[in-house]
C-alpha cells in the first residue's frame, strides 16, 4: 500500500536535486555534491579527464616536425577549431587510455603502470573518496577539485621544463613548489601542466614543446599569455581553476581574454619557491578560477610565511584572513573607487570598444551605490613624488626643463614646491611612461639560481638552456629577456628599476590617500586579443599588433589625446606594456595586490595588420564584428586583499558578465 507513495517522493525528491552539471561548477558546488553522495572525486575527474579529451586536441594548422612530433614551423590559425592545446602533460599513468593534444606526443607522470610511488589524478580521487567514505569529511578546503598547474611550477611527479622542448637529465624536479604542496595539502588533484610561452617572456601561448593555445571565445585568436594554456583550461571547463604566474600580466592577461578571474597577491604574501622565475622582484604566482569566491578560496590555501623563500617574511605577522567570506560581498555602497584614465587612452579605434564596456561597468558600479571618483588626478601624486625619490630620472629624461644655468639641485627644489615646472600629459611625465620601466639583468642572475637549486645534471645554467634547439624567433626572444651577455647584476638599468619601484608604490599610496580611496580601477587592456600569429619571429609580431609606438604621420582616434594634431606631427610612445596593455606594470612594479574581473564583451574588434606604406609599417583592419572578453582590474593597497575581494565579488554580483565559451559546451551524454 505505502509502495507508490515512497516511490512519488523519491521521484519528487529526485526532481529538486539534479544531477551535477559539471559545467561553470564551483568549489562549494562540488563540495555539496560530495556531501550529498551524487558525485565522487573520480567521477569528477574522469568527466573532466572526457573535456580534455574532446578539447584538447590541435587548434592551429601546421606541418608537424618528423624528428620531434613538434608544430616547429609556420602555423595559420583554425576558424572554430573546437580544440584548445592547453594541457601538455597529464597526470595520468602510461596504462590509462586517452589521446590528446598533437601526434600524441604528450608525456605522462609514470613509466610503469604499477608504480605506486606516484599516484596519478585518479588514484589520487579515489584516494581521497576512501578517505571521505571512512571519516564523513573533506580532506581539505580543496577536497577532490580538479586543477591545473602552469609548467613553470615545479611539481615532482610530472615534467617541469617551463613549455620548453628540453630534454634534461630528469625533467621532474626533486620536490614541489611551495604553492603546489599547499594546494596538495589542501586535498586538490591536478590534472595535468598547462603549456606556456616557454619561459614566459613572449605573451602568445605558444611553446617549442607544448605548441600554439587558442583562445576558447575565438580560436583564430592567442588566450593570452604566458599562463595562455592554464587560463584556457578552466575558461572551456578543462579544470576547475588553474595556477598561474605573473612577471608583466601573465596571470591578468590570459584571465582577461578568457574571461576569468585572475589574481596576484602582495608581493610577499605567496612564495615563489620552485617557480620557474624571469625576475625576482616582480614574478608571483596566482590562481585562475571563473568567480570570485572560488580565487579567494585558493587565495586562503595559498597565503603565508615560507622559509625557502625570504620575501615572504613581509607576511609572517600578518593575520590569518578568510578571503572566501569578504568574497561573498553583493554591495559597493560605501566603496570609493578611483579611475586611472591614464591608462585608458584611446590611441587609436583597435582601444574604443573595450572603452565603452569600460565606461558602462563604471557606470553600473556608480548606479550599484560606490563613490566613483572619474579621473583621479595621478599627475599631482606624480609631481609631489618623483622630485624627492626620481630627480635624476626628470633631468635625464626633460632635459629642457632644466635650465643650464642652475644647478639641478635648485631646480629639483622649485619642481617639489611648484609642480607646474614639472613636464606632464601625453608627452611628459605621464604614469604609463613611469610603469614602463625595464627591468635589468636580474632574470639571467634568477634563472641561474633555479637552476643550481633543482640540480639537475645537465641543465645548470643559462648556457644550456640557450643551447637547445628551439623554433625560428624564440632563441632570439629568450636570449634578450634572459640577458644573455649579463656579467653583472648591479647595472645602471638595475639601479633605475629598483629606484622606479619605490617611486611607483609611493604615488599610488600618495593618489590613495588624497583621495581616500579603498581601490584603483581601469580597464587591464583596452586591446582585444589580437589574432594567432604565423610565427614568433619580431617583425611578425610588431606588424600584427598594435604598435607601442606610434610613428609620425599616424592617425589618432581621441584627438582630446594631443590636441591639435589627428595626425601625429612627431612620434608618441604610448607606452603599451605585454598584452598591449597600458596599465600591465602597474602592480609587478608595485607589488600591491591586483585582481581581473570580466567586465562584459566587445561588439566591434580592430586587427593590425601589415602594411609596408604605413609609418608603423602595419594599419588597423576593421571594424570585426567579434564578441570577445573585457575586464576590469582592481589594485588596493598592501595586504588589503580583503577590501579586493570585497569590490571584485560585489562587482561580479551586478551583471555576471562570466559566460562559458558557446564552442565548448557539455559533452554528448554527459550528466
Amino acid at each position: 500500500m505505502h509502495s507508490p507513495r515512497k516511490s512519488k517522493v523519491t521521484k519528487t525528491t529526485a526532481a529538486k536535486k539534479p544531477a551535477f552539471r559539471l559545467e561553470e561548477a564551483t568549489i562549494a558546488g562540488v563540495h555539496r555534491a560530495f556531501r550529498a553522495k551524487k558525485l565522487t572525486a573520480a567521477e569528477l575527474v574522469t568527466r573532466y579527464l572526457d573535456r580534455i579529451k574532446a578539447y584538447n586536441g590541435v587548434c592551429v594548422a601546421g606541418p608537424i616536425d618528423a624528428a620531434t612530433g613538434l608544430q616547429l614551423g609556420d602555423i595559420t590559425p583554425i576558424p572554430n577549431a573546437g580544440q584548445l592545446n592547453a594541457f601538455i602533460t597529464l597526470n595520468l599513468k602510461e596504462g590509462r587510455r586517452i589521446k590528446l593534444g598533437f601526434a600524441d606526443k604528450l608525456k605522462r607522470t609514470h613509466r610503469r603502470h604499477d608504480d605506486t610511488k606516484y599516484p596519478d589524478a585518479l588514484d589520487r580521487a579515489r584516494e581521497l573518496d576512501r578517505y571521505f567514505a571512512r571519516t564523513g569529511k573533506l580532506a581539505g578546503p580543496l577536497h577532490g577539485i580538479p586543477m591545473a598547474i602552469k609548467d613553470n611550477y615545479d611539481t615532482f611527479d610530472m615534467r617541469t621544463t617551463a613549455a620548453a622542448a628540453a630534454d634534461y637529465a630528469d625533467d621532474r624536479p626533486p620536490d614541489d613548489a611551495t604553492m603546489v604542496a599547499k594546494l596538495r595539502a589542501a586535498g586538490a588533484i591536478f590534472l595535468g601542466k598547462t603549456n606556456m610561452d616557454e619561459y614566459a617572456p613572449a605573451g602568445i601561448a605558444r611553446s617549442a614543446f607544448g605548441g600554439q593555445t587558442c583562445n576558447p571565445y575565438d580560436t583564430t585568436r592567442i588566450p593570452g599569455g604566458s599562463s595562455g594554456g592554464s587560463a584556457a583550461a578552466v575558461s572551456a571547463n578543462l579544470a576547475m581553476c588553474a595556477l598561474g604566474t605573473d612577471t608583466s600580466g601573465s596571470v591578468r592577461f590570459p584571465a582577461t581574454c578568457c574571461n576569468l578571474v585572475g589574481l596576484v597577491a602582495t608581493q610577499g604574501l605567496v612564495s615563489r619557491d620552485g617557480i620557474v622565475p624571469l625576475s625576482f622582484t616582480r614574478d608571483r604566482g596566482g590562481p585562475i578560477c571563473r568567480t570570485v569566491e572560488d580565487t579567494a578560496i585558493l587565495l586562503e590555501v595559498l597565503a603565508g610565511y615560507d622559509p625557502k623563500d625570504p620575501v615572504t617574511a613581509a607576511c609572517a605577522a600578518q593575520p590569518r584572513i578568510s578571503y572566501s567570506r569578504h568574497a561573498a560581498s553583493k554591495s559597493l555602497r560605501g566603496k570609493r573607487l578611483g579611475v586611472l584614465r591614464d591608462l585608458m587612452i584611446e590611441a587609436s579605434l583597435a582601444d574604443r570598444d573595450n572603452i565603452r564596456v569600460a565606461n558602462a561597468a563604471l557606470a553600473d558600479m556608480k548606479k550599484a551605490g560606490a563613490t566613483i571618483v572619474d579621473p583621479v588626478n595621478i599627475d599631482k601624486a606624480i609631481a609631489e613624488v618623483l622630485p624627492n625619490l626620481e630627480p635624476g630620472w626628470l633631468a635625464k629624461n626633460f632635459p629642457a626643463a632644466f635650465p643650464q644655468s642652475d644647478r639641478p639641485i635648485d631646480t629639483i627644489v622649485s619642481m617639489a614646491l611648484a609642480h607646474g615646472l614639472i613636464p606632464t600629459g601625453t608627452r611628459g611625465v605621464n604614469l604609463r611612461m613611469l610603469a614602463a620601466q625595464t627591468r635589468g639583468h636580474e632574470a639571467h642572475y634568477a634563472i641561474n639560481r633555479y637552476l643550481r637549486e633543482r640540480g639537475d645534471a645537465k641543465f645548470k645554467s643559462l648556457e644550456d638552456i640557450l643551447a637547445m634547439p628551439l623554433f625560428s624567433g624564440n632563441l632570439d626572444n629568450l636570449k634578450r629577456a634572459f640577458g644573455s651577455d649579463a656579467t653583472s647584476l648591479d647595472s645602471p638599468a638595475q639601479t633605475e628599476h629598483l629606484v622606479r619601484m619605490q617611486t611607483l608604490r609611493q604615488i599610488v599610496l600618495q593618489v590613495m590617500a588624497e583621495n581616500n580611496l579603498d581601490a584603483l580601477v581601469y580597464a587591464y587592456t583596452t586591446i582585444p586579443p589580437h589574432i594567432i600569429l604565423t610565427n614568433r619571429q619580431a617583425k611578425t609580431l610588431e606588424t600584427h599588433t598594435e604598435p607601442r609606438v606610434l610613428k609620425a604621420g599616424t592617425v589618432i582616434s581621441d584627438p582630446s589625446l594631443v590636441p591639435g594634431e589627428p595626425v601625429l606631427k612627431s612620434d608618441l610612445d604610448t607606452y603599451r606594456g605585454s598584452g598591449l596593455s597600458f596599465a600591465v606594470n602597474l602592480s609587478p612594479m608595485t607589488g600591491f595586490p591586483a585582481i581581473v574581473v570580466p567586465a562584459g564583451f566587445t561588439r566591434e574588434v580592430y586587427d593590425r595588420v601589415p602594411d609596408d606604406k604605413d609609418p608603423n609599417g602595419s594599419r588597423l583592419e576593421g571594424p570585426k564584428k567579434v564578441e570577445l572578453p573585457v575586464a576590469l582590474e582592481f589594485l588596493a593597497r598592501p595586504f588589503d586583499e580583503a577590501t579586493l575581494f570585497a569590490i571584485a565579488s560585489a562587482f561580479e554580483n551586478l551583471k555576471r558578465h562570466r559566460r562559458p565559451p558557446p564552442g565548448f559546451g557539455p559533452l554528448a551524454g554527459s550528466k
